[in-house]
C-alpha cells in the first residue's frame, strides 16, 4: 500500500510486467482463441455452399441486400437457419478471447520498444478490442437479418464493420508477427 499524503490518496501497487503472468495469460487467450476457431468451422461447416463458398465470412462480407437475402435464402432452403444463428452465437464467445489476444500481445510488444513501434502497439492493441466491437455489432446485424429481413442499410452496414473488423486485425497480426517474433526467437535463442 502506497499513501501520497499531499493528495491524501492511498494506492495499492500492483507488479507489473511479469513474464510468467503474461505467457500464461497470453497461452489462455490463445487456446481459447484457437478453441472456438476451430469450433465455429466445425460447426459451420454446412454454410460452405455455392452462394457462401467461405461460409458465415460470406455472409459478413455480402455488402449489398441482394447477396445477403440471397446467401440467408439459400441455407432456409437447406435448414441451415438455426446453424448460422448458432454460429453468430458462438461467435460472440469467441470474441473476447481473440480480442484480448492481441490486446495483451500488442501491448506486450509495444513495452519491448521505443518510439514509433511503442507506439503502434500501443494502438493497435486498442484496436483490438475496437475490433471485437466491430465484430459484436456486425453479429447483431447478421441476427437482425436472420429475423426481421435484410435491407440495403443492414448489408451495407454489416459488411462495413466486418471489413474494418478483418483489417484491424490484420494489421495488428503483422505487427505481431513483424515485432513479435524477433523478440520470441531472441528470448528463445538466449
Amino acid at each position: 500500500m502506497v499513501e501520497d499524503r499531499e493528495l491524501g490518496i492511498r494506492a495499492v501497487t500492483v507488479p507489473t510486467g511479469d513474464p510468467v503472468i503474461n505467457i500464461r495469460i497470453i497461452l489462455t487467450l490463445l487456446a481459447g482463441t484457437l478453441f472456438f476457431l476451430l469450433l465455429l468451422r466445425w460447426q459451420g461447416r454446412q454454410l460452405n455452399t455455392a452462394a457462401s463458398p467461405a461460409g458465415i465470412v460470406s455472409l459478413e462480407l455480402a455488402a449489398t441486400a441482394e447477396k445477403t437475402t440471397a446467401i440467408l435464402n439459400g441455407w432456409e432452403k437447406q435448414k441451415l437457419t438455426g446453424k448460422v444463428r448458432n454460429n453468430i452465437m458462438i461467435d460472440f464467445l469467441f470474441i473476447p478471447f481473440y480480442a484480448l489476444l492481441f490486446y495483451t500481445l500488442c501491448g506486450s510488444i509495444s513495452v519491448q520498444y521505443k518510439g514509433r513501434a511503442a507506439t503502434v502497439g500501443i494502438l493497435l492493441a486498442f484496436c483490438a478490442l475496437i475490433a471485437g466491437l466491430f465484430d459484436v455489432v456486425e453479429n447483431l446485424l447478421m441476427l437482425l437479418g436472420t429475423f426481421s429481413g435484410v435491407t440495403p442499410a443492414t448489408a451495407a452496414l454489416t459488411a462495413f464493420f466486418a471489413s474494418a473488423k478483418f483489417f484491424l486485425l490484420v494489421i495488428s497480426l503483422l505487427y505481431v508477427a513483424l515485432l513479435g517474433l524477433p523478440l520470441l526467437l531472441k528470448k528463445l535463442a538466449s
